[in-house]
């Protein structure tokens, strides 16, 4: 009797204890009843944080730790998951519970991953988005946020309070978005939307599940760039934080660390979420080859380190010194040196027509002049200055609070700026150089894109690239001659196909991969509709798409374009159907192409040829790791399972080394293709005989086929142990490939068409004379 009494005691403790009672994150989104708490029998556990839950009920109230209420309150998991704020409590899985509120993907299907965590990985990277845009212009510039602790209906609510009834106050929001400040226009979040549209530059485009659905679509990197304007932060009537551009950095990288808790939260503990920040190009590979996302922090402000002003500067070297090593600390690790405005680093590329106009009087406030610019001498240009109506000058000039000097009579276009990088940018320049960072050329004037790509071609530097349109094309070819990555940012299917066509070069010395740059947050439009047609696939083929709907709003890419940044997915769809194979293809490679360049900017050699005298184990150790043969061998040609490097003068132009690695991570096998490399008494050429086979002798081995040795190879004593592994490793050396030289960058057929100084697509947001003008009269300048 008292055994069976034991028996159910030990049953009944069990049937309470929560499911998974050892992981505290493992509740996240469960129905379950949470015995110990008044009224949460019946509860959708909603995270908030890692650890941290809502209780959600049937009736869309809340069990708090003040009681019931409408109000959303959390609680925080004890890490035993057996206490919630301190309460003991007892949680089973429950039935009934209502929905959280929440943004479906409208997709099916699991997204493809790699193999192994060291070989190629296949993805697409936007090189250029805003994702905490939310925190710029003081705070109360932009409706919604990418996320909020509680939930969707807070994170994207009715902006009347940041733009007025009937969105009439948001004065500046209303002339980017409509060209007229006094527009009328629904102001309500979710479910509604109503304004989320590509061409509204101010409502809230990328929420968290919004990005998740272009995840799942194929991008596997993005690299995120906090940005701010001190000038046009001044404009805001109403501000909640202050104007200063490196403030605003400091925010927006610690909430992107917030979101990634979040999402992390929301699938169950650290690092289950869809995308992971980054910090070396190890990491990075890690995380795409387990189907994720690598996220790259850049920043991209006017007044980076605090320095602006060109005549007289605010900043010296040592201050510069002291920001960037505080910005590498939190993780940055890729830069532009600025954004509209000359600053004491570098000139600007500048911008044309009217918004221009506001623009160069937002360059006296910052940098304390107007544009300099003369009449270019050579093929490359920046942007062409638009004549500006005095009166409307004056009227900017008054909205900034600036007094106005006579503007300056440009010469006839082409427009280049007089000024280039200084000896301050120089220093930024090799100062990122030394910390293996990515260098973004972007936004500087033509002159500063020369020096600079000046100053990383004499260190053979290839942590450089340009990915939104903004330097004249012309530059690229040295990029990608370095093994930097260039491509436009984002427009219409049909517009970017063109340039891509334009552009691509027929071949580079490097892997080539391109991208896009969507720049959404940054006050720039997306691409409007295509012909894409519902459902349609992913670029793997993996994931089946319909339409978007987020709340009562259906997002429809073939009617309205890139509304949010879900409609990516989609765009790069209709990118498919226009482009073909081949375009899809230089997509999928733009992940492996950064990340390739971004291990040689952090010090991988290139992987040079072997020489043919060489011992077979002398260029591979057994045993290494992955990353210690990148750095010690260099990058090689093929990277899978087996990756292979090149080796000279064995009369075979594909003869290879190759290391094969274990599911660790580490050479297991070491072999080779190359005309007199031996194993086991044998060398590769040897004439044997016999019908093709594998040969093993112990740790050694050797493939025959035509009566002639073609590889060898040498295993771990582990490894060598399963005689099966180590046939398969040794086809897998039989099949690698290598060539003797890099392909030579060759210019593709339309790139020598191309007009000097085009804008490229992406790289602008036209803004009317007119709208301009009446801006300026309705704030009274």
């Amino acid at each position: 009797m008292l055994k069976t009494g034991l028996v159910v005691i030990a049953l009944s403790l069990l049937l309470a204890a929560p499911a998974g009672a050892a992981d505290r994150y493992s509740f996240a989104g469960g129905c379950y009843a949470v015995g110990g708490l008044a009224g949460a029998e019946q509860v959708r556990m909603q995270a908030t944080a890692l650890g941290r839950y809502l209780l959600y009920r049937p009736d869309g109230t809340y069990v708090t730790p003040g009681g019931i209420s409408a109000t959303p309150a959390d609680w925080g998991m004890g890490a035993d998951a057996r206490t919630l704020d301190g309460v003991p409590v007892t949680i089973t899985p429950a039935s009934g519970c209502a929905a959280f509120p929440e943004a479906p993907l409208n997709a099916t299907g699991t997204p493809s991953k790699g193999a192994t965590e060291f070989g190629r990985v296949g993805g697409v990277v936007d090189g250029h988005m805003h994702w905490m845009t939310y925190e710029y212009f003081g705070g109360r510039f932009h409706c919604g946020k990418p996320w909020d602790s509680f939930g969707i209906t807070y994170a994207l609510p009715d902006c009347a309070a940041i733009e007025g009834p009937g969105g009439t106050a948001a004065v500046f929001q209303n002339f980017l978005n409509y060209g007229n400040p006094a527009q009328a226009h629904d102001t309500r979040g979710y479910p509604y939307l109503t304004e989320t549209k590509a061409t509204n530059l101010t409502r809230e485009g990328t929420y968290w599940r919004w990005v998740q659905r272009a995840w799942m679509a194929g991008l596997r990197l993005m690299v995120m760039g906090v940005n701010e304007n001190r000038v046009l932060c001044t404009l805001q009537p109403v501000k909640v934080t202050d104007c200063d551009e490196m403030a605003t950095v400091h925010r927006g990288l610690d909430d992107i660390h917030r979101l990634q808790d979040y999402v992390d939260a929301q699938a169950g503990g650290p690092g289950k979420g869809f995308f992971q920040v980054v910090t070396d190009p190890y990491e990075a590979r890690r995380v795409i080859n387990r189907g994720q996302m690598a996220v790259v922090l850049e920043i991209e402000i006017s007044e980076p380190f605090g320095c602006r002003g060109w005549t007289v500067r605010s900043c010296d070297r040592a201050q510069i010194d002291r920001e960037l090593a505080d910005l590498h600390r939190r993780g940055v690790r890729s830069a532009l040196l600025l954004n509209k405005y000359d600053n004491p680093l570098t000139g600007v590329r500048f911008d044309s027509g009217a918004q221009g106009a506001l623009i160069n009087v937002g360059n006296l406030a910052s940098a304390g002049s107007f544009w300099s610019a003369k009449t270019c001498t050579g093929p490359l240009a920046d942007n062409p200055i638009a004549t500006a109506d005095p009166g409307l000058l004056t009227g900017i000039s008054g909205l900034l609070g600036i007094t106005l000097p006579p503007p300056p009579l440009y010469p006839k276009a082409p427009h280049c700026n007089t000024r280039g990088l200084t000896d301050l940018g120089e220093h930024v320049v090799t100062s990122m150089m030394d910390k293996r960072m990515i260098v973004n050329p972007d936004h500087m004037s033509q002159a500063a894109v020369d020096a600079t790509l000046t100053l990383l071609e004499r260190r053979g530097y290839s942590g450089v690239i340009s990915p939104h349109g903004w330097m004249d094309p012309g530059n690229w070819p040295r990029l990608w001659k370095l093994g930097g990555l260039a491509f436009p940012g984002h427009s219409d299917a049909a517009r970017y196909v063109e340039d891509w066509q334009r552009y691509r070069p027929r071949s580079t010395p490097y892997e080539l991969g391109w991208g896009f740059g969507a720049d959404l947050g940054g006050l720039s439009t997306q691409p409007g509709k295509g012909g894409l047609t519902y459902p349609f696939k992913s670029l793997d083929g993996a994931v089946t798409f319909d339409r978007q709907t987020t709340g009562q709003r259906t997002f429809d890419y073939a009617a309205e374009g890139v509304a949010t940044y879900g409609q990516y997915a989609d765009w790069l769809a209709d990118l498919k159907r226009v482009g073909g194979d081949q375009l899809a293809d230089d997509l999928w490679d733009g992940a492996e192409a950064y990340l390739q360049m971004w291990e040689r900017a952090d010090g991988v050699p290139t992987g040079g040829c072997a020489a043919r005298t060489q011992g077979l184990t002398k260029r591979l150790k057994l045993g290494a790791s992955w990353t210690g043969v990148l750095r010690g061998t260099g990058q090689p040609q093929q990277r899978d399972r087996a990756w292979s490097w090149c080796v000279k003068g064995t009369g075979n132009p594909r003869a290879a080394d190759v290391a094969v690695f274990g599911d660790d991570g580490r050479v297991a096998v070491v072999g080779s293709t190359a005309q007199g490399r031996r194993s086991a008494g044998v060398a590769v050429g040897r004439r044997v005989g016999g019908k093709p086979r594998i040969v093993i002798d112990g740790r050694r081995a050797y493939a025959v086929r035509g009566g002639r040795v073609r590889a060898v190879a040498v295993a771990t004593r582990a490894f060598a142990r399963d005689r099966t592994a180590l046939r398969a490793a040794v086809r897998a050396v039989s099949a690698a490939r290598a060539t003797q030289s890099r392909p030579a960058f060759v210019a593709g057929a339309k790139a020598a068409t191309a007009p000097t100084g085009r804008t490229l697509a992406g790289s602008g947001n036209p803004v009317d004379d007119a709208a301009l003008t009446l801006l300026c009269k309705l704030v009274g300048a």
